[in-house]
């Protein structure tokens, strides 16, 4: 069954700072604590990127980055972290007076749906921490 997890994080640093962050799609380690490593190969749509943790490898391909609406979008093709598939996760960035608003979200396919709360709660807290290490890197 499709799963949308939706989350939305105040980030208080510039949004110009924040989107060079995401859209430059390397260097995901450098602001998401769970990701060791990150290659990129390519540029912009259809780049592919592989992030390492300590449990695996994920999979990804640039699906869009709109640097007029600062939205940046990914699929992840493999991962060995959660039972679920056809995931696409969306970063949008909106300006908040001098700070800015990440709408974070992720759909994907789940065949056993008893995984989702656990999942749910995996996903938020990494966004969570995520969104915090772009405030963190972007000031």
């Amino acid at each position: 069954m499709k799963k949308t997890i939706k989350t939305i994080h105040d980030i208080n640093a510039p949004i110009e700072k924040i989107w060079a962050n995401i859209s430059k799609a390397s260097g995901v380690n450098t602001w998401l604590p769970v990701i060791t490593t990150c290659n990129l190969e390519g540029q912009g749509q259809g780049a592919k990127r592989v992030c390492s943790a300590e449990q695996g490898d994920l999979f990804e391909t640039i699906l869009k980055v709109d640097n007029t609406n600062k939205v940046f979008q990914y699929s992840v093709d493999k991962q060995p972290f959660f039972p679920i598939e056809n995931i696409v996760g969306t970063m949008a960035l909106t300006d908040n007076m001098g700070s800015a608003k990440l709408s974070w979200d992720l759909e994907f396919n789940i065949a056993d749906e008893t995984y989702f709360p656990m999942v749910k709660e995996a996903i938020e807290g990494m966004y969570a921490a995520g969104a915090a290490g772009l405030e963190k890197i972007s000031n």
